[in-house]
């Protein structure tokens, strides 16, 4: 069993950059990339989510031998190849991923955790707001984390302990929160399938946020949403993703920067849980306050079913 001390950080958070700074190229290249492959009705991957994963997951493993958990591919240990795209895509429930809530301990004990386009449909028509998401977790604690942005030029990194760095520099302090300016990012309003919670739920519940914090944004990007709310950008944002690869970097980030990160209901967010609030510490408060006004309503038929099918507990 690795101990977390055995982990230098500094070196793994340096090969995560430098395989990311490679792999940059690959994505930058496909940018407009049509649909390649439907995972399911109203979700799809470019050839470049799966080239830039296979990159990725090639360069890591190279320099740590580590395996890697990805979007696309599942966990692949190293010296084997995954035998089949998106072995995990039977559990598909929506945009915002597995209907049921994902098993930890099938995660090895420590492991990278890759997203290689977050914000594919953004990424699919040149809207710059998509990005590469590494992470190491150990434990199911992150450790490391890079958001790398592109087409923005901005790369924002978290090392556990040893705080926030926007472009190479330790980040401000989250700005207080002024609701006048305050901006909150918020997931997926609509979804093309059946998702995890009501759409009526996130409609109901974007209108009392606003009632706080009437600068509401929608970015399509769930590591940008959390990088930019611990770089200050966002004092918070509300995320309904379940996925490990789409939050646990922005998490981190988040912890680092001073702010909160948590479940709608309060907890530690854990994979498969659908709901997750973050930002300074102000804003987190006055965001879950909100969150906790909202009924399910009758969009759903029982809050029984929303917690089987991976929703907030």
């Amino acid at each position: 069993m690795t101990d977390t001390a055995d982990l230098d950080t500094r070196a793994l958070l340096a090969i995560a950059e430098a395989a990311v700074d490679e792999a940059e190229t690959t994505f930058s290249a496909a940018v407009g990339a049509d649909p390649d492959v439907i995972k399911s009705p109203g979700d799809f991957a470019t050839e470049a989510d799966l080239d830039v994963e296979r990159q990725l997951r090639t360069l890591l493993t190279r320099y740590t031998g580590l395996p890697v958990h990805g979007e696309e591919f599942g966990t692949v240990r190293p010296g084997a190849e995954p035998t089949e795209w998106n072995p995990t895509d039977d559990m598909a429930d929506g945009l915002d991923g597995p209907r049921r809530r994902a098993n930890d301990a099938e995660l090895p004990e420590t492991t990278w955790v890759v997203d290689p386009i977050d914000g594919t449909a953004n990424y699919a028509v040149g809207n710059p707001f998509c990005c590469i998401l590494v992470s190491l977790v150990h434990r199911g604690e992150a450790l490391v984390a890079v958001a790398e942005m592109p087409l923005l030029g901005k790369q924002i990194t978290a090392r556990k302990g040893h705080g926030l760095f926007v472009d190479g520099h330790p980040a401000r302090p989250m700005p207080p929160s002024d609701p006048g300016v305050t901006q909150i990012s918020f997931g997926s309003i609509l979804s093309q399938r059946r998702g995890n919670l009501p759409i009526s739920y996130r409609q109901d519940m974007l209108n009392e946020i606003g009632r706080s914090y009437p600068r509401m944004r929608v970015t399509g990007s769930v590591g940008i949403d959390l990088a930019f709310t611990a770089a200050g950008i966002f004092g918070g944002t509300v995320t309904f993703s379940p996925n490990l690869w789409d939050n646990c970097a922005g998490i981190l980030m988040v912890r680092e920067a001073g702010g909160v990160a948590t479940d709608f209901a309060g907890n530690p967010w854990r994979p498969g849980v659908s709901g997750l609030v973050a930002g300074e510490p102000e804003v987190h408060a006055t965001l879950l306050e909100h969150i906790r006004n909202v009924p399910i309503g009758t969009a759903a038929r029982t809050a029984q079913e929303i917690m089987e099918r991976g929703g907030i507990a």
